[in-house]
């Protein structure tokens, strides 16, 4: 008996770990810059080159990059940074779970310290916070129709399904350039940069993923005049690029992660000589994941009336999404700075880094709660020291909504910074504006008794000769008429209903069942 069978192509999450490593070493400054005399900003990445799982360990080369910005006693030097790199080689023991090809790993610095042990020699330190996903794709497939298959008998279901589209990894390369307002003085040396990624934002289109954001360009840079002031720029760049995916189209769910890779700073001269354009180029780095929510109609029971049929039931698990949202979240906080810190005549640069440290799940609500690492880089009151930097700690919490959350599910809370401004309120006090997003997905496992065959056998003699050949029969609370008519082996449309009325069947309905087997 030849049954009509339907796959359902999906992702499962065999495991996630949550790791941390240590990389530090002590690092020479250069012969061609001038000796530290204090480290005002300082500013980490991690970049991993590669992973490899064998034996139930993850083997991971990268490496760790750092720039530092200080002061120095030399005179026209007094603004110096420095840019470089640290190894490392790990490996981490895995639980057996985490097996397979499919290996997703994320790595970012939660923490970083440069410190100056003396004029020549830093102290680099920092703690990478390293994810392991380990992803497992498969097909379920369960019985959807029996096709011309006489006597025989079914009954439907519908079960949600979130199906996997598309799961693969892409990079674009990113190319933006800007001129220097008029305001500015044009560059003479460019002493330090930053390039980040802001709000990008994925949309699935015809076989292709539109993505669009903005490039954060900070720089800082001595003039070109004689006396070769200090000068900052801080811009938003606007960029869209697009992915081909095959089987991409609108409609379906985004689950996308960005991140910025080997970013790059560059001067340029405009048209007239002067070098007042800069460069900014990066690598984006996408991993992309498309679902497509549906339900499917799948056959729940079956019987015949001429033999005994027995579907073959297999139990299958799969995922299906929950939730999918981005939950917001504004924070405004006044900081004073300490004690002895000089005070501040023009705010450079501000940056505001999300630190997550608690997710307590309560029903159907996960309980985030962290700091957020607060950096300013500004324009000093004292001479000696024109610039400084102040570092601090706010304190956070939100609470998510996720509805149909269970202990069994499975989420992922990716947090990031939106937007963030800063203002002076006076010399000695700033106050810090941010925009919080809370990325959540959110899977439930299910478990589906699923029909994947069946089998037949004659019906026993003496089985039939007991079925009686009429019966009256009152129905109890929760019944199904389909499941009554399985019960004595008949049709569902040949049950006689006595009861007078429209509808389902209810309570105390009076049925006429007439025997339709060895008929």
């Amino acid at each position: 008996m030849e049954m009509k069978m339907q796959s359902i192509h999906m992702n499962r999450v065999k495991c996630r770990e949550a790791l941390r490593l240590t990389v530090d070493d002590d690092v020479n400054v250069p012969d061609n810059k001038a000796d530290v005399r204090a480290v005002i900003w300082r500013k980490g990445n991690v970049r991993l080159n590669e992973k490899k799982l064998s034996g139930g360990r993850l083997y991971l080369k990268g490496v760790l990059l750092y720039q530092v910005l200080y002061l120095s006693e030399e005179e026209g030097k007094t603004v110096q940074s420095i840019r470089g790199e640290l190894p490392f080689d790990e490996a981490v023991d895995l639980p057996e779970a985490c097996g397979g090809e499919n290996i997703t790993v994320r790595a970012e610095v939660e923490e970083l310290e440069i410190g100056l042990i003396h004029s020549r020699k830093l102290a680099v330190r920092a703690l990478l916070g390293i994810l392991v996903q380990a992803d497992e794709l498969h097909d379920v497939r369960a019985a959807v129709a029996l096709p011309d298959a006489e006597n025989v008998h079914t009954k439907s279901g519908i079960i949600p399904v979130t199906s996997m589209v598309a799961d693969r990894k892409d990079i674009a390369r990113l190319r933006e350039e800007v001129f220097l307002p008029s305001g500015k003085d044009s560059i003479d040396e460019l002493l330090y940069w930053e390039l980040e990624l802001r709000n990008p934002e994925a949309r699935a289109k015809e076989e292709r993923m539109e993505v669009q954001g903005e490039l954060s360009l900070f720089a800082l840079w001595k003039s070109n005049r004689e006396e070769g002031e200090t000068e900052s720029y801080e811009v938003f760049l606007p960029f869209k690029t697009e992915f081909e995916i095959s089987g991409c189209r609108e409609g379906l769910i985004e689950d996308v992660n960005f991140r910025l890779m080997n970013e790059n700073v560059s001067v340029k001269a405009d048209e007239d000589g002067e070098e007042r354009l800069l460069e900014a180029e990066a690598v984006l780095e996408a991993e992309m994941k498309l679902y497509e929510e549906s339900e499917m109609e799948i056959l729940r029971d079956l019987f015949a009336t001429n033999c005994e049929l027995i579907p073959v039931k297999q139990k299958e698990e799969y995922e299906n999404l929950v939730l999918k949202n981005d939950s917001r979240m504004r924070m405004a906080e006044r900081m004073m700075l300490p004690e002895g810190m000089p005070g501040i005549l023009q705010v450079c640069r501000g940056s505001v880094e999300m630190k997550p440290d608690v997710c307590v799940r309560e029903e159907e609500t996960l309980n985030m709660s962290g700091t957020l690492e607060v950096s300013l880089l500004y324009v000093s009151e004292d001479d000696e020291r024109p610039l400084q930097s102040y570092r601090g700690e706010v304190p956070f919490s939100h609470r998510i909504e996720v509805r149909g959350l269970t202990p069994d599910s499975t989420y992922d809370v990716r947090c990031y910074v939106a937007e963030s401004s800063f203002g002076t309120v006076r010399s000695g006090e700033i106050e810090m504006k941010a925009e919080l997003v809370f990325s959540v997905v959110a899977m439930e496992n299910r478990w589906e008794d699923v029909i994947v065959d069946t089998e037949w056998e004659a019906f026993e003699a003496d089985r039939l000769e007991e079925l009686p050949s009429m019966v009256g029969y009152t129905v109890k609370a929760g019944e199904e008429l389909w499941d009554i008519a399985k019960r004595y082996y008949t049709a569902p449309e040949d049950v006689i209903r006595l009861t007078e009325h429209n509808g389902d069947l209810r309570e105390g309905d009076v049925l006429l069942i007439v025997k339709a087997v060895g008929e």
